[in-house]
């Protein structure tokens, strides 16, 4: 599946994370898209209000 031999879930004995390492990096690039959005979005709100006037 991940590069595992684990055939089944009841031969894991201990915690299992296929993601070990790497969430630094997502959390990051996630909250860089998520602010990057925001800002978008309330510039083009900015500027929908102000045809509107």
């Amino acid at each position: 599946m991940f590069g595992t031999d684990i055939t089944d879930w009841a031969a894991v004995e201990g915690s299992y994370y296929a993601g070990h390492g790497s969430e630094a990096i997502w959390l990051i690039l996630s909250i860089i898209l998520c602010v990057g959005a925001l800002v978008f979005g309330a510039l083009h709100e900015k500027a929908a209000y102000r045809k509107t006037r």
